[in-house]
C-alpha cells in the first residue's frame, strides 16, 4: 500500500466515514484532528484504504485483496517505529485470512453509542476532599496511567487544542481521568482510567457522565468501545446510558 501525503488527508474523509468499526478514529486522522497515517492500494483509484491512528488502532475501508491483507499482516507483526499495529474490523474475510496465520491473536471488541442526552444525572457523590476539574495545561502532566491523553494524542499541545477531559482530584492527587481518546466532527470516543488506590468509588461513572454532557453540548455523539474481556468497562458504559451496537474483531500480534 502507498502512504498518503498528509496534505491530502482531507481527500479521504469520505473513506474514513465508510469504516464501519469505531469510525471516529479514522475520521480523526482524515479531518486533521489527531495524528495517524493513511495508506491506499492505489492513490489514483483506491479500492482499499487503511487508517492507522497514533493509539495503534488501524481500520480498513473498502475491499482488501489478499495482497493487501498480507501487507497488513506484516505491519501487525512488526509495527513501525516502535508503535503497535492493532487491526479493528468487522471484515470477516480478514478474520478468515488471519485465523490461518501463525503469531496472530484474534479477539473481540464491543462498541457502544450513547442513548441520548437525557437523564445524565447520578446519585453518586464525591467523597470529602475530592472534586472534578477540567484537564488543562497546569494539570495534564500530573496525569499518570495507561489510558490517559498521551495514549492517543502524540503531543499534549495537540490534546489541549482539539481534545478535552476531566479529572477527579482527591487532596490534590489525581485519582481518575476521563478524556476524548478520539475526536471527529461527529463523534467523541471516551477513554477512562481510575488509579488503583481509588477504584470502586464511582469515579469512572461520574467522569463519564460529565464527558457525555459536554459532548452532547458540542452537538456530537459520545461513543465507547472496550475489549470483550473488560467487563468492568462494559458495566460502566451501560450504567452511563450507552447502548451496545456491535461486536468487532481485534487482530494483533501475539505478545
Amino acid at each position: 500500500m502507498f502512504r498518503i501525503d498528509q496534505r491530502n488527508y482531507h481527500n479521504y474523509i469520505d473513506w474514513a466515514r465508510k469504516v464501519s468499526s469505531n469510525r471516529v478514529y479514522p475520521c480523526s486522522i482524515a479531518e486533521g484532528c489527531q495524528t495517524g497515517q493513511i495508506y491506499a492500494d492505489d492513490p489514483a483509484d483506491p479500492q482499499a484504504v487503511l487508517f492507522w491512528h497514533y493509539a495503534g488502532f488501524a481500520y480498513l475501508a473498502g475491499k482488501a485483496s489478499e495482497q493487501i491483507l498480507q501487507e497488513i499482516r506484516e505491519k501487525v507483526m512488526s509495527g513501525i517505529d516502535g508503535r503497535r499495529f492493532v487491526l479493528i474490523t468487522d471484515y470477516e474475510e480478514a478474520a478468515e485470512y488471519f485465523s490461518e496465520k501463525e503469531g496472530i491473536c484474534i479477539e473481540r471488541r464491543l462498541e457502544y453509542i450513547h442513548s441520548g442526552s437525557e437523564d445524565l444525572g447520578t446519585s453518586l457523590q464525591l467523597p470529602a476532599g475530592c472534586r472534578i476539574e477540567p484537564i488543562h495545561a497546569a494539570n495534564i502532566d500530573r496525569i499518570k496511567g495507561r489510558i490517559i491523553p498521551a495514549f492517543s494524542w502524540d503531543r499534549k499541545e495537540q490534546f489541549l487544542e482539539h481534545g478535552f477531559g476531566y479529572v477527579v482530584t482527591c487532596e490534590a492527587e489525581i485519582a481518575a481521568v476521563s478524556f476524548s481518546a478520539a475526536v471527529s466532527s461527529e463523534e467523541v470516543d471516551i477513554g477512562v482510567e481510575t488509579m488503583e488506590a481509588f477504584r470502586k468509588q464511582g469515579f469512572a461513572r461520574l467522569l463519564t457522565e460529565q464527558m457525555c454532557k459536554t459532548i452532547h453540548v458540542q452537538g456530537k455523539r459520545p461513543v465507547w468501545a472496550h475489549s470483550q474481556k473488560n467487563e468492568i468497562s462494559g458495566k460502566t458504559a451501560l450504567a452511563c446510558g450507552f447502548v451496545r451496537i456491535k461486536e468487532n474483531l481485534v487482530i494483533r500480534a501475539i505478545t
